[in-house]
Order: structure tokens, then sequence, then C-alpha cells
């Protein structure tokens, strides 16, 4: 029996409790600090508390999982960066659609459309928050794939505010990997929820719309193709490779290493946002 610790209360997080119950030989328990019961711990609470929350679990070794955004400072995910490699902890970075079955589905299929030209995400939901930005709530989503889409990390972003000034609750951004596009627009405004990428190629054209019917089409010469993926939710695919991961079946499959790409992504646009557009490099490794 794996039993896990879940720091918070609200929707997300009965979310995710309503799942772990759902996994074999898997218990939770609420905590606020590493207790000798659990063998990790899940983190989701308020954004703006992720780094300070999980900082004492990850010093007393305790496999970690943090839901996005792993911050919402570029300073505070460093902290946790560097406290991590201290402790040889684990931190297991939750960012759901590397393990939405269509998100693969689609990624899997890129090379059918050849070198990627640009790539447009439009996310959007009516549910505003005072711990963060759209930009941190909203953006780790896309920005999650990008790897996979692009083969490297952004070099350049940019960035405007379209409602809301120093917290933007509607901003359109633009991230350059090596002079390829990668248009993003996210909103807290919108009147339905809605997540898409559209992938355009040298030899066709790929859809990935997380809120319709067939989530993944294939646009090639004027034919339309629906590609096939599993049906299994992505919470459980994540909180199971979490689970296994403490386990040791697996390794760690959404590492920090992993996010830090998106972090410093995020880190650009909001500061493109403040500047009004200014366009600000990406010391991704830094």
């Amino acid at each position: 029996m794996v039993v896990l610790g879940l720091v918070g209360r609200g929707a997300w997080a009965r979310n995710i409790s309503a799942t772990l119950d759902t996994l074999p030989d898997v218990d939770w328990v609420p905590v606020t600090h590493p207790e000798p019961m659990i063998d990790g711990v899940i983190i989701a609470n308020k954004s703006q508390d992720h780094v300070s929350s999980v900082l004492p679990f990850v010093e007393a070794g305790v496999p970690c999982f943090v839901e996005k955004p792993l911050a919402t400072r570029i300073e505070d995910f460093l902290r946790l960066e560097v406290a991590a490699e201290a402790a040889g902890g684990a931190v297991f970075a939750g960012h759901l659609h590397r393990f939405n079955p269509a998100a693969e589905a689609f990624c899997a299929a890129l090379p059918q459309i050849g070198s990627i030209q640009s790539v447009r995400a439009y996310c959007a939901n009516n549910n505003p928050r005072d711990d963060t930005s759209v930009i941190w709530d909203w953006l780790p989503h896309p920005l999650s794939m990008a790897r996979q889409i692009f083969g490297s990390p952004a070099d350049q972003a940019r960035a405007y505010s379209l409602r809301g000034r120093d917290r933007p609750l509607h901003v359109v951004a633009q991230l350059l990997y090596q002079g390829r596009r990668f248009d993003l627009e996210a909103s807290w405004l919108a009147s339905s929820a809605a997540f898409r990428l559209i992938a355009e190629g040298r030899d066709g054209r790929l859809i990935f719309d997380d809120k319709a019917a067939h989530k993944v089409l294939l646009f090639q010469e004027g034919v339309c193709q629906p590609l096939t993926y599993e049906n299994e939710l992505p919470l459980s695919r994540e909180l199971r490779a979490f689970v296994d991961m403490i386990r040791g079946v697996s390794r760690n499959a959404s590492p920090l290493s992993a996010a830090k790409d998106v972090m410093h992504s995020l880190d650009a646009i909001s500061r493109s946002a403040r500047r009004m557009g200014e366009p600000v490099a990406i010391n991704w490794q830094g």
C-alpha cells in the first residue's frame, strides 16, 4: 500500500483525491507537513504557495508531486531546484497534458506534417484566480508540450496584457524557437473553456482540441483524418506515474529538469507583458 499526503482543499485537490480513490493499493491523508506514515506528497493548494509548501517535504527526502505551476516566480522555482538537488529527492512536475493520451497522439503525429513552421495555442475559461495571473495558470499547458513540438527551448518572448495590467486576465504572447513562431493566447474572461493547439507543417496541419468530441485531427492534401488515442483520463495516468515512481517501478516521468524550459518561458512572457511587449531573451539555462 502506498500512502500519499495531500496538501490542498480546493477544486483540483478534490479531483486529485477522487482519482486517488480509484487507484489500487493507494491511500491518501490530508497533511500540512512531513509525516512518518506517508510515502509521498501531492501539493495542490494555491499556486503562490506551492514552493513554500513543498520545501519542507523536499528537505525531508519525501517524493513530491507539485501541481502546475511549480512556482509563480522564477526565483521560487530556482530555490526549489537547489533544494531538490541538495536533498537528492524526487520532484514530479504536475504537467497534466504530458499524460493526456490525445496530446500524446498529437505529438506522435507531428512528423507526418513535416518540418514545423508555426504553432498557435488558445487556452481559456471563465475562472479568474486571486493567487496568480492567467500566464502562470493557463500557459504551462501548451508550454509543457513545446519541447516535443519544436525539439528545442524558446529563444525569445514578447507578450501583451490585454486585460489586467500587472496581473493579466487576458494575454497574447509569441515565443520564437530558432525563428519558428509559437503564438499563444490565454484568457480568464471567455464564455466557455477551451484548449487548442494548431501546428502548421510543410506537409500539412495538425489540430489538438482538448474540448472536442474527437481531439486530434490531421489535415493533408485537403483530407481530414481523425487520429486514434486511448480513452484513459489524463489525471489517472499522471497520478499512476507518480505512484509507480515511488514504488520504483519506473523513473520520474516528469522531473524538474523537464519543467525548466516551461518556467523560464513563463518568466519571460510575464516580464515582456509588464514591459508592454518589449522582447525578452530567454535565459533558460540560468
